[in-house]
């Protein structure tokens, strides 16, 4: 299903903002539930976008890699991050 966010066994990830520009900006509105950071992007990006989930109280997992995140988000580029919008976020 390509362009279509997949979680992994296949189901849609309809959840999921994907980008460092997208996720920053729903972390900073307070719609992100939790931040990915993938652990093999680039440390000036891994660190700013681990300041803004801090200040903003939004956890973040780094377990994963940027492949690993391509496949979480169904798109066909490396993913460093990615954001899962909170239950209360209507914009998805």
């Amino acid at each position: 299903m390509k362009g279509k966010r997949m979680r992994p066994g296949g189901q849609p990830q309809k959840d999921l903002t994907v980008g460092y520009n997208s996720s920053v900006k729903l972390v900073k509105s307070d719609g992100a539930a939790l931040l990915y950071v993938a652990s093999d992007c680039a440390p000036h990006i891994r660190a700013a976008a681990e300041q803004i989930a801090d200040e903003h109280g939004v956890p973040v997992d780094g377990s994963m890699s940027m492949a690993q995140l391509q496949q979480l988000c169904g798109i066909d580029v490396g993913c460093a991050v990615c954001a899962v919008r909170s239950k209360t976020d209507t914009r998805g």
